[in-house]
Order: structure tokens, then sequence, then C-alpha cells
């Protein structure tokens, strides 16, 4: 257990690794995000990351109780969950923010209202350069219950349906067997299978999720007119609904 507690520093390590990519991105101007803002967008992150990796270790000790060992469960999984999940963050982005878009009506709702911090995520403030607490805390919620956890559970979801197929077919049964027949030392398979290939996957997961999370430029676009029409809507007498921004 205390190397799967270990493998939770890999999610760290894969942090700092991402954080040192884009800071040389930044430096090359290729990305324009300050530090608080980047902070938030990794502490996002870090949180899914982490709980992912707790799940898919419980899940393992509860498949070694029946075949195999918790390592070459954990094996197998990583690399469907961490395909599985990046497809479902995508989907549940864009429908955290289609719910949150269907909920803050710029008519009845003032400007600070809950709703309206996710619609933007990776922008943290009414302005792109203001950071407010509020609106961190508001995504940070929203990125972790409704887009990281659910994710996560929906993949480890099909991870265990495909158990039930027959082993001869199940790709995760199949994998497992290959770690754990592999004739590899414990010390060496759980060098690959807890450190060495998460730190290298969760690096490209970090890459691939902050692309899909952060702030991009017609997110930042929507941001402002949504505002704008939040402001005309508390000082108009007459409103008409918000255009669609599809």
């Amino acid at each position: 257990m205390s190397s799967f507690i270990k493998r939770q520093c890999v999610v760290l390590i894969a942090a700092l690794m991402f954080l040192t990519f884009t800071f040389v991105r930044t430096r090359l101007g290729h990305d324009t995000r300050d530090p608080r803002t980047l902070a938030a967008d990794i502490s996002k992150q870090g949180l899914q990351q982490g709980f992912g990796g707790l799940l898919m270790a419980a899940v393992g000790v509860g498949l070694a109780r029946h075949s195999y060992d918790a390592l070459a469960w954990y094996g197998a999984e990583y690399p469907f969950e961490i395909v599985l999940t990046t497809c479902f963050t995508r989907v549940l982005r864009f429908a955290s923010e289609r719910l949150a878009r269907r909920m803050h009506d710029p008519a009845t709702r003032p400007p600070g209202d809950v709703w309206l911090p996710m619609l933007h995520m990776g922008t943290y403030g009414p302005s792109e350069r203001e950071f407010k607490l509020r609106w961190y805390a508001v995504q940070m919620l929203q990125a972790v219950l409704l887009i990281g956890v659910p994710a996560r559970l929906l993949s480890v979801g099909i991870i265990l349906m495909s158990m039930l197929l027959p082993s001869a077919i199940s790709p995760v049964h199949g994998l497992a067997s290959a770690w754990f027949h592999s004739g590899l030392n414990c010390h060496v398979r759980t060098a690959f299978t807890l450190y060495a290939i998460p730190l290298f996957g969760d690096v490209v997961q970090f890459v691939l999720i902050d692309f899909i999370q952060k702030a991009s430029a017609h997110s930042r676009a929507f941001h402002r007119s949504l505002l704008h029409e939040s402001s005309s809507a508390g000082s108009s007498m007459s409103i008409s609904p918000p255009a669609s921004p599809c």
C-alpha cells in the first residue's frame, strides 16, 4: 500500500514537469497565462488525477483477491483508464458548460451568480487578468465533481464491465496476465507499473486535459460577450434572451 501512496507523488512530479513544459511555452510566447491562472489550472488537474490514482489502486487491490496481484491489475487498468478519462473529460467539460449556460440567465440572475464562473473555465474573474477566489472555488468544484470524478468513475466502470467478457477476449484481463507472467520481479514491476509508465502517461494527460480545460480564445471572447450581456441586463428595462454561442 505504501507503493500506491508513493504513486501519488508521481502525480506531483508529473505536475512539476508539466509546469516546466508550460513555462518554456510561456517564454516562447505560445502560452499567455499568468502564474496564478496557471497554478489554478494545474491544481484542478492534480486533484482529478490524484483521485483517479487512488480509485484505480482500490480497484486493483479488489481484483487481486480473485487472481494475479494488485500490481498486475494496476498496470492493466492504467492505459485504458487514461484514454477513456481524457475522452470523458472533454465530453463532461462541454456538458457542464451547457448546464451552466441553461441555468444562467442574464435577465434574471446577477453577474455574481454561481453559474457564471462555470461558463468560463480557465478564467478566474470578470476580466482576463482578474483573479477571484470565488470563481476559482466554483471552477474547482466544477472540475472535480462535475468532470473529474464522473470521468474516472465512468472509465473504471467500463474497465470493470470489460471483465465480464471471457478472459480470452478481455483486453484488461489479457494485459494483467501479461504483467503477472512477465517474469519480472516485484521491484521491477513496481518501477514500471507505478512509476515509469504512469509518469509518462500523467504528463501526457496533463497536457491533453490542460488543452481541454484551459480558456481558449473562443471562450475568452464568449466570456466578454456574456459579461456584457449580464451587465446590460441589469440596467435595461427591456431584455432579449442571450444569443446562443453555437
